[in-house]
């Protein structure tokens, strides 16, 4: 190889290593912040089908209190919560407050295995969503993380990790009626 063409690769090699730290930067500094909902944001419309066939969306809640809980059969501390949710829902549901339970995959036998291994009955309305589509509209992460929806559509509060039952009766409370 000559002098010259040497030198032309290296300059190649220098753009090449130029442009991709470029891109980097730019991605970094123009990445949409994590999409996360924050309480005062309308919360952003979505369409789920049910454990049993049904498809919901979020305009099927309107004028009731919703609580979302993302979950994940691999979860240890949705284990641990879920039977509070359910509890807490019981005695909810007649003061307008829905519960919708929605698992990040379509996996319909792990949940139910999931729902037979725990120890208390769970009488939750469950959805799939198969793509994390909502998840990612929601800005979920980790797992569990629960969105606080109230009467009008807005994001009342976003719990990241597990709650106890009376951290998901204050929630309820407060989108009841």
């Amino acid at each position: 190889m000559n002098k010259k063409t040497k030198r032309m690769t290296q300059y190649i090699v220098m753009l090449l290593i130029i442009l991709a730290i470029g891109f980097i930067v730019y991605s970094t500094l123009t990445k949409d912040k994590d999409k996360e909902v924050k309480p005062g944001d309308t919360a952003p419309a979505f369409e789920l089908q049910t454990m049993d066939g049904r498809s919901v969306s979020l305009n099927d809640y309107k004028g009731k209190g919703l609580i979302l809980n993302f979950w994940g059969t691999w979860c240890e501390p949705c284990k641990r919560e879920m039977p509070s949710l359910s509890a807490n829902y019981d005695k909810f549901k007649d003061q307008n407050v829905e519960v919708l339970a929605i698992h990040l995959r379509n996996d319909p036998q792990q949940v139910e295995q999931f729902f037979s291994g725990l120890k208390e009955k769970v009488n939750l309305p469950v959805a799939y969503d198969n793509d994390n589509e909502v998840a990612d509209a929601y800005g979920i992460d980790p797992l569990p993380t629960t969105v606080v929806i109230d009467k009008e559509g807005n994001v009342k509060a976003v719990h990241k990790g597990e709650m106890d039952s009376k951290t998901i009766e204050n929630y309820m409370t407060s989108v009841a009626r």
